[in-house]
């Protein structure tokens, strides 16, 4: 009888999406003839969440014209229409993503989610003008190059931040602390929306997602600091203004976009080990399999807040005999604190440099696979 390999990476950043990753490790693979392989890439909500839904679900790419993070100019963003599920895949990091905002604009304190509402308020005027039916909205958070927690998005959803003279303030985190008094007047949506969460911190504190991840979108310790103050200034202006904010349970994930659908929508987040597991439907194959081939581009400590390869390794941990966790990077930290079954490759130490591995990944690829073949010894 053939055994049974799970392929299901998650994406490598600055490389490939988790389906061309995934693709290439069963064509490497290939060769065994006693195995079956089945591929099921991932996403956690962050890079290539809509490659992973086409994959799945189907539907067409359409493109909206939207703001960028960092200046006026335009561009066209892609969504995912799957008509026959009356439902929308939005990838925040192809909104306002680090691979959309150069690295000479990337000042925190400067970068506004305004595109994103834009975007879902183009969705509304097509859903009301019946050019499109859809029920639900999901939106993959992470990636983002943005932390402003979601307000430049509400800006454009009808929030006003006012200045003591009872202005209305340009809505990004550098402006925060000036904000006085609100005004609000919500726009409704005609469907659900649904945030795909990429990690379980909170927005704030120790382990909150500016702390944590402030670092990955060009935050220094100074501006993290800074933006954790106008964050709790701008929390208790909302809850004055009696809008129920706790802050232990609201989001961190993608610069705090999540948590402005929390304060002024309620909204349920929809957890990454939920969307893999029942949405992509893991939980299917997960007392079916043998082994499991998943990776990302780097692993570290943070993998374990609710990224997909934390998540897809937790779900089959005691069902598989043995787990392959290719990564570009591993962090040497995270080694010795893998469980036993788990077989690390790091597809960097092939090269003579990280530039090298990125630029020769499917080489890197290949190279993992005739490892892992050697290790099966089938």
């Amino acid at each position: 009888m053939k055994k049974q390999i799970l392929i299901a990476p998650n994406s490598f950043k600055e490389c490939a999406d988790s389906v061309t990753i995934a693709e290439l490790i069963r064509d490497n693979l290939i060769s065994l003839n006693n195995a079956e392989l089945i591929i099921k890439p991932i996403s956690d909500g962050g890079d290539g969440f809509l490659n992973v839904c086409r994959f799945y679900f189907g539907g067409e790419l359409k493109n909206y014209r939207i703001t960028s993070a960092y200046d006026n100019s335009k561009f066209n963003c892609p969504i995912l229409y799957c008509e026959k599920r009356n439902e929308i895949y939005i990838e925040s990091a192809v909104v306002l993503g680090l691979k959309v905002v150069p690295i000479l604009y990337r000042n925190p304190l400067r970068l506004t989610s305004r595109g994103l509402g834009e975007l879902l308020l183009q969705i509304e005027n097509d859903v009301h003008s019946a050019k499109i039916k859809v029920e639900r909205v999901y939106i993959g958070i992470g990636g983002t190059a943005t932390i402003d927690m979601g307000m430049g998005m509400m800006a454009e959803l009808g929030l006003k931040l006012l200045d003591s003279n009872g202005g209305s303030l340009s809505v990004i985190p550098d402006n925060f602390h000036l904000a006085k008094d609100i005004e609000y007047k919500p726009l409704k949506f005609s469907f659900e929306v649904v945030p795909v969460v990429d990690v379980t911190n909170p927005l704030l504190g120790p382990i909150g997602g500016i702390k944590v991840f402030g670092k990955q979108k060009n935050a220094d310790e100074m501006i993290i600091s800074i933006l954790e103050d106008k964050f709790s200034h701008l929390t208790n202006l909302f809850e004055k203004n009696g809008l129920t904010v706790s802050s232990n349970t609201l989001s961190g994930a993608g610069g705090g976009i999540p948590a402005a659908f929390q304060i002024f929508y309620k909204t349920r987040l929809l957890q990454s080990s939920e969307f893999i597991k029942d949405n992509l439907g893991l939980y299917k194959y997960e007392n079916n399999v043998e082994y499991l081939i998943t990776g990302e581009g780097a692993y570290d400590h943070q993998s374990g807040f609710g990224k997909g390869v934390g998540v897809v390794m937790h779900l089959f941990n005691s069902n598989v005999e043995q787990v392959f966790l290719v990564c570009g990077k591993i962090n040497a930290g995270s080694i010795p604190k893998l469980p036993k079954y788990v077989f690390p490759i790091e597809i960097s130490k092939y090269f003579s440099s990280e530039v090298e591995s990125i630029t020769n990944y499917k080489e890197g690829i290949k190279k993992a696979c005739q490892d892992i073949v050697k290790q099966l010894n089938f």
